[in-house]
Protein backbone atom coordinates (compact mmCIF):
# COMPACT_ATOMS: atom_id res chain seq x y z
CA UNK A 1 0.00 0.00 0.00
CA UNK A 2 0.92 3.32 -0.86
CA UNK A 3 1.22 6.16 1.38
CA UNK A 4 -1.54 7.84 -1.31
CA UNK A 5 -3.72 5.11 -0.90
CA UNK A 6 -3.21 5.36 3.34
CA UNK A 7 -4.12 8.94 3.73
CA UNK A 8 -7.02 8.24 0.95
CA UNK A 9 -8.68 5.76 3.26
CA UNK A 10 -8.39 7.83 6.50
CA UNK A 11 -10.65 11.02 4.79
CA UNK A 12 -13.94 10.78 5.48
CA UNK A 13 -16.32 10.76 3.43
CA UNK A 14 -18.91 13.36 2.07
CA UNK A 15 -22.57 12.17 3.02
CA UNK A 16 -25.08 14.17 2.53
CA UNK A 17 -27.58 11.31 4.89
CA UNK A 18 -27.72 8.74 2.23
CA UNK A 19 -29.66 8.59 -0.57
CA UNK A 20 -32.83 10.65 0.86
CA UNK A 21 -31.13 14.15 0.96
CA UNK A 22 -33.17 15.28 -1.51
CA UNK A 23 -36.83 14.83 0.66
CA UNK A 24 -34.82 15.81 4.03
CA UNK A 25 -34.06 19.02 1.83
CA UNK A 26 -37.23 19.44 0.60
CA UNK A 27 -39.27 18.93 3.87
CA UNK A 28 -36.71 21.33 5.56
CA UNK A 29 -38.00 24.06 2.87
CA UNK A 30 -41.26 23.46 3.39
CA UNK A 31 -41.35 23.39 7.42
CA UNK A 32 -39.51 26.66 6.69
CA UNK A 33 -42.07 28.04 4.74
CA UNK A 34 -44.60 26.65 7.09
CA UNK A 35 -43.52 28.88 9.78
CA UNK A 36 -42.87 31.51 7.99
CA UNK A 37 -46.80 31.75 6.47
CA UNK A 38 -47.53 31.27 10.27
CA UNK A 39 -45.11 34.16 11.71
CA UNK A 40 -46.85 36.33 8.67
CA UNK A 41 -49.66 35.44 6.43
CA UNK A 42 -51.90 33.43 9.39
CA UNK A 43 -51.72 36.43 12.07
CA UNK A 44 -52.74 39.32 9.03
CA UNK A 45 -55.70 37.01 8.73
CA UNK A 46 -56.51 36.77 11.90
CA UNK A 47 -56.26 40.15 12.45
CA UNK A 48 -58.45 41.04 9.43
CA UNK A 49 -61.20 38.79 10.56
CA UNK A 50 -61.10 40.21 13.90
CA UNK A 51 -61.24 43.48 12.63
CA UNK A 52 -64.41 42.70 10.16
CA UNK A 53 -66.29 40.57 12.99
CA UNK A 54 -65.85 43.64 15.57
CA UNK A 55 -67.04 46.07 12.76
CA UNK A 56 -70.42 43.48 11.84
CA UNK A 57 -70.88 43.72 15.84
CA UNK A 58 -70.94 47.27 16.16
CA UNK A 59 -73.24 47.80 13.48
CA UNK A 60 -75.59 44.68 15.21
CA UNK A 61 -75.09 46.09 18.38
CA UNK A 62 -76.20 50.11 17.53
CA UNK A 63 -79.03 48.91 15.76
CA UNK A 64 -80.45 46.93 18.42
CA UNK A 65 -79.84 49.43 20.83
CA UNK A 66 -81.23 52.18 18.37
CA UNK A 67 -84.39 50.08 17.69
CA UNK A 68 -84.92 49.23 21.37
CA UNK A 69 -84.72 53.17 22.24
CA UNK A 70 -87.38 53.80 19.30
CA UNK A 71 -89.44 50.81 20.90
CA UNK A 72 -88.98 51.90 24.74
CA UNK A 73 -90.54 55.99 23.38
CA UNK A 74 -93.05 54.31 21.73
CA UNK A 75 -94.42 52.14 24.64
CA UNK A 76 -94.29 54.82 26.82
CA UNK A 77 -96.05 57.72 24.80
CA UNK A 78 -98.91 54.74 23.96
CA UNK A 79 -99.17 53.40 27.31
CA UNK A 80 -98.03 54.93 29.96
CA UNK A 81 -99.83 58.16 31.50
CA UNK A 82 -97.64 60.91 30.85
CA UNK A 83 -97.95 64.38 29.56
CA UNK A 84 -101.26 63.85 29.48
CA UNK A 85 -103.58 66.61 28.90
CA UNK A 86 -100.98 68.56 26.97
CA UNK A 87 -101.45 67.72 22.87
CA UNK A 88 -99.14 65.46 22.17
CA UNK A 89 -97.25 63.80 24.75
CA UNK A 90 -94.31 62.40 22.83
CA UNK A 91 -91.73 64.65 24.47
CA UNK A 92 -92.99 63.61 27.75
CA UNK A 93 -92.03 59.94 26.89
CA UNK A 94 -88.54 60.70 25.47
CA UNK A 95 -87.95 62.23 28.92
CA UNK A 96 -89.15 59.11 30.83
CA UNK A 97 -87.42 57.09 29.03
CA UNK A 98 -84.35 59.42 29.16
CA UNK A 99 -84.63 59.86 32.71
CA UNK A 100 -84.48 55.42 33.00
CA UNK A 101 -81.72 55.14 31.14
CA UNK A 102 -79.78 58.06 32.81
CA UNK A 103 -80.32 56.70 36.23
CA UNK A 104 -78.90 53.55 35.13
CA UNK A 105 -76.08 55.55 33.53
CA UNK A 106 -75.39 57.07 37.09
CA UNK A 107 -75.69 53.25 38.55
CA UNK A 108 -73.28 52.13 36.33
CA UNK A 109 -71.09 55.46 36.99
CA UNK A 110 -71.37 54.46 40.65
CA UNK A 111 -70.11 50.73 40.44
CA UNK A 112 -67.15 51.47 38.34
CA UNK A 113 -64.77 50.78 41.66
CA UNK A 114 -65.98 47.07 41.13
CA UNK A 115 -69.01 47.17 43.61
CA UNK A 116 -71.94 46.10 41.92
CA UNK A 117 -74.47 47.59 44.38
CA UNK A 118 -75.05 50.71 42.70
CA UNK A 119 -76.13 49.22 39.50
CA UNK A 120 -78.35 47.42 41.09
CA UNK A 121 -80.11 50.33 43.43
CA UNK A 122 -80.41 52.43 40.17
CA UNK A 123 -82.52 49.55 38.59
CA UNK A 124 -84.57 49.23 41.76
CA UNK A 125 -85.30 52.76 41.81
CA UNK A 126 -86.34 52.83 37.50
CA UNK A 127 -88.61 49.71 39.01
CA UNK A 128 -90.26 51.55 41.61
CA UNK A 129 -90.88 54.46 38.88
CA UNK A 130 -92.16 52.10 36.04
CA UNK A 131 -94.64 50.92 38.82
CA UNK A 132 -95.59 54.26 40.08
CA UNK A 133 -96.27 55.78 36.71
CA UNK A 134 -98.08 52.12 36.04
CA UNK A 135 -99.70 52.32 39.37
CA UNK A 136 -100.93 56.12 38.64
CA UNK A 137 -102.43 55.57 35.27
CA UNK A 138 -104.79 52.83 36.68
CA UNK A 139 -105.56 54.81 39.69
CA UNK A 140 -106.61 57.97 37.08
CA UNK A 141 -108.32 55.32 34.72
CA UNK A 142 -110.79 54.00 37.34
CA UNK A 143 -111.35 57.42 38.87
Amino acid sequence: MTEADNVHRQRPSLSLGGDDWPAAAADKVVEAVGWLRAQTTDRAVLVIRATVYSLLLAVAVISAVTMLAVAAVRLADAYLPIGAGVGSATWAAHGFVGLLVAVVGFGMWGARNGSAKPFYAALLVDAAVVVAVVFYGVIAALA
